[in-house]
């Protein structure tokens, strides 16, 4: 890795992440130019194969001059992988999707280098800019949040975010089977704990128990991200409901939770701070009057950084809490809230997350007869500055979880 060889894999690297891609499309990207060209920008090649990953003019790549741009050539890969391996790529082995977008006489150098690859990109991911604080629900860790859902046999099951790359921009089409037993715990949900830009899994068992399963989807067989759970909690069937957001902004997920006595309380995560890194110690009563309200969720729907708090109301009326935690007496950081919408009484389930990957969370919601609803955040948009108005049916057949987060 020569001085060049790391300006042309950041390159690569930084192309990949303002596209808004998971880190493992740039493993991809560089392992395939491990083989083609050194991560060389070669002017020179096979027959008249050019560039970081050798593509020809002659078989429809573009120009000699455009296969020379190192971010031209990154993007017409990109757009190639999303063509042949649109719901594959973030769980094939990295050399099959090599193979699949080069096709190449040797198919067995792309598995020889993967390894290198991602370590090559891993590393240069860590050193660019940091994935959006306040999206928690970003199991990929390519800005955009996911979609995870159990079903009542005990089955977990992942849908990526591929709004990019389906047609009419649907985010959440082919689900995968990633895990089992998740029947034991009466709620879970998801969270960046760690503050790696991948969403994590919290879950407590009727006993009372908190488990934490750190998203290891790239290092584990077949990539799936929850295998190993540790338990880091007891004491929280105190609290009729509990949430998973970042509140305090520093890029690590919080918990907050009520009681039935309609207390809220915030758990700060200091994992980096306590003896055996348990993430959530000591809570604190930050507000009361929760009661009144039968689904409380906690999104950074204003994209500042810090999550702030949507719940709704029997009646149907939904109503935002935004986080002024650094300008509150005591940094409580939900103390006013505002009726922003009504009618979601007819949704039997809500939860908000950064769908679009802009920053803002948006709302997901489903309704009795298994559709899936979307309602982009445009706040910045809408009179009164209101996030959440006009709503798309992105899906159906979600009444077989019994799940969704």
């Amino acid at each position: 890795m020569t001085a060049y060889r790391v300006s042309c894999a950041r390159v690569i690297v930084d192309d990949i992440k303002r596209r808004g891609l998971a880190r493992r499309a740039a493993a991809i990207a560089i392992t395939t130019t491990i083989v083609e060209s050194t991560i060389r920008n070669l002017t020179y090649g096979d027959r008249d194969s050019v560039g970081l990953y050798q593509q020809r003019p002659s078989q429809g790549w573009g120009t000699v001059e455009q296969i020379l741009d190192p971010v031209y050539a990154t993007g017409r890969f990109i757009r190639k992988m999303l063509e042949v391996d649109p719901n594959t790529w973030m769980t094939d082995p990295i050399g099959e999707v090599c193979q699949d977008v080069q096709n190449s006489a040797r198919p067995s150098r792309y598995y020889e280098e993967a390894s290198d690859g991602t370590t090559i990109a891993y590393a240069l991911w860590n050193l660019s800019a940091s994935p959006t604080k306040g999206n928690v629900s970003d199991v990929s860790g390519d800005g955009h949040a996911d979609v995870l859902a159990t079903k009542p046999d005990g089955t977990l099951w992942y849908y990526p975010n591929n709004m990019d790359s389906n047609p009419n921009h649907v985010p959440f089409v082919d689900g995968t089977n990633i895990g089992r037993d998740w029947a034991q715990f009466d709620r879970v949900m998801s969270a960046d704990v760690s503050g790696d830009g991948h969403a994590d899994v919290l879950a407590t068992k009727p006993d009372g128990t908190m488990w934490y399963y750190p998203n290891n989807m790239d290092s584990n067989p077949g990539h799936l991200p929850f295998t190993d759970g540790t338990n880091i909690g007891r004491d929280w069937a105190q609290f009729n409901r509990v949430m998973s957001a970042d509140v305090s902004g520093d890029g690590h997920a919080d918990v907050l939770a009520t009681k039935p006595d309609g207390t809220l309380w915030y758990y700060p995560n200091n994992m980096d701070s306590n003896p055996g890194h348990l993430p959530f110690t000591d809570g604190t009563n930050i507000g009361r009057d929760w009661a009144q309200y039968d689904r409380v969720m906690s999104a950074d729907v204003s994209g500042d950084g810090h999550a702030d708090v949507l719940a709704t109301k029997p009646d149907g009326t939904l109503w935002y809490y935004p986080n002024n935690m650094d300008s509150n007496p005591g940094h409580l950081p939900f103390t006013d809230g505002t009726n922003i919408g009504r009618d979601w009484a007819q949704f039997n389930r809500v939860t908000s997350a950064d769908v679009s990957g802009d920053g803002h969370a948006d709302v997901l919601a489903t309704k009795p007869d298994g559709t899936m609803w979307y309602y982009p955040n445009n706040m910045d948009s809408n009179p009164n500055h209101v996030p959440f108005v006009n709503g798309t049916n992105i899906g159906h057949d979600w009444a077989q979880y019994n799940r969704i987060f």
